[in-house]
Order: C-alpha cells, then sequence, then structure tokens
C-alpha cells in the first residue's frame, strides 16, 4: 500500500491505494467488483484502475473495502479481481463522479454477493 491524497475519504469512499508496480500490467484500466484480503479476512471491494479524469490526476489503484472501515491501513493486500463493471469515464463534477462511485459500490456487492464469500 501508498499513501494517497485523501480525496476518496473526501468523496465519502475511502480507498486503500495500491502501488502501481505490483498491480499485474495486463489489467485494463477500468472499475471492477473483487475480493481483498486483508490479514487474514476477506472482504468485498470495488476497484479503480487507471486515470483519474475527474481531477486531472495520473494513474492510479485503488481499492474501496465495501462495508469495512479500517482504523490503519495494511501493508499488503490480496486482492482477487471478479467482474469489470465499466471503463474510465470523465465526469462534469466530483459530485457526479462520488454518485456513479456508489452505483459502482452497489453493483460489485451485488456481483459478490452472488459469488457466497
Amino acid at each position: 500500500m501508498i499513501a494517497g491524497s485523501g480525496r476518496g475519504r473526501k468523496l465519502g469512499v475511502p480507498t486503500l491505494n495500491v502501488n502501481l508496480a505490483q498491480v499485474p500490467s495486463d489489467l485494463e484500466d477500468g472499475i471492477y467488483a473483487c475480493f481483498v484480503n486483508v490479514q487474514g479476512k476477506k472482504m468485498q471491494g470495488a476497484l479503480h484502475m487507471g486515470p483519474r479524469p475527474v481531477f486531472q490526476d495520473s494513474r492510479a489503484c485503488e481499492v474501496h473495502l465495501i462495508g469495512e472501515l479500517l482504523n490503519d491501513p495494511p501493508q499488503d493486500v490480496e486482492i482477487e479481481i471478479v467482474e469489470r463493471l465499466r471503463e474510465i469515464r470523465d465526469f462534469p463534477s466530483a459530485q457526479a463522479l462520488q454518485e456513479q462511485m456508489r452505483e459502482d459500490i452497489d453493483q460489485a456487492r451485488a456481483i459478490l454477493a452472488k459469488k457466497g464469500r
């Protein structure tokens, strides 16, 4: 994990930031439903991989733990990609992005619930 800007937390969707050097090079940019193993506990997640056009910022890999809040960010996590939800898109505002993030999280939660884990 690496330090982030805290932008996700300000939007109400805190994320763990993954070092891009540790992301498989064949992972396409997009939004994904995933499972995240943190210190032996498997959690549901929604992952963003790619540029951040709303903020005109560089590429990043960040994962939101659905329904979980960690007091301290872990040093390492294992991520299991389950399904790609959509491509990266630009939005007219941070508020519009925030609304889409909530929809993405709901969609990821539904997909992961079907996987039964």
